[in-house]
């Protein structure tokens, strides 16, 4: 992902997860939330996230599955990241954009998180709630950061093909450029293996490839985190 952007000259955050659900064999549920991930504990992962800092990326955290609900694992979690990154943390977006309104954005702002970037719909592309801008949520004073596409429900939303995939994907970017807002697409790092997911590491590169066409700005989270006081 990060060489993919570099031929772009872009920027992009990055949400490390550490998932602590234990694997239970006779709960098929849980398979998916334990089985095959990386600790940001171990050595390579964590010389990973430096490098990536030192580059240019944002680290974030991607907050487990049950964390949402959970401040002491917020911190915790944070915590852990940050001590491996060697600096401060502050963005998170919740893993499945688990989120429950305000109280998810309470508990972040206590653990020590300043932005959100969890709302957003995990069943089509397009805005949650029509929210299109970052705006500062009064109740618990966190930044929120809208989501315009998961890369998931875009395809979801156009049956798996990738032309139509991208149609759309412009489509929005044509919305958020007519509106002045942003337009900000959630992608994750395995999904641009094409052998698993066949279209998806085109499309993300041609999104690229557009952005630049346009002569588009490329934000990392904290800079509107920032713009936003």
């Amino acid at each position: 992902m990060a060489e993919l952007e570099s031929k772009y000259d872009a920027r992009s955050t990055l949400f490390f997860l550490h998932e602590t659900i234990p694997f239970k064999p006779l709960k098929p549920g849980t398979w998916k939330l334990s089985v095959g991930r990386y600790s940001i504990r171990e050595p390579e992962i964590g010389k990973l996230i430096r490098q990536l800092d030192a580059g240019g990326w944002e680290i974030g955290l991607h907050g487990s599955y049950r964390s949402f609900q959970d401040q002491s694992l917020l911190a915790t979690e944070k915590k852990i990241l940050e001590d491996m990154l060697g600096n401060q943390v502050t963005g998170i977006r919740q893993h499945y954009l688990n989120l429950d309104e305000p109280d998810t954005w309470m508990l972040q702002r206590k653990a020590g998180f300043t932005y959100d970037t969890s709302l957003g719909r995990t069943d089509t592309s397009g805005y949650k709630d029509g929210r299109t801008a970052p705006f500062v949520d009064e109740i618990s004073g966190m930044n929120i950061i809208p989501l315009t596409i998961m890369e998931c429900c875009l395809f979801k939303e156009v049956e798996n093909n990738k032309q139509n995939a991208l149609k759309r994907a412009v489509e929005w970017m044509d919305y958020s450029q007519k509106t002045a807002t942003f337009f900000t697409i959630l992608w994750h790092q395995h999904m641009l293996n094409e052998k698993e997911f066949p279209g998806y590491r085109w499309v993300y590169e041609e999104i690229l490839k557009e952005c630049r066409r346009r002569h588009a700005r490329f934000w990392l989270c904290r800079d509107i985190d920032e713009s936003l006081g």
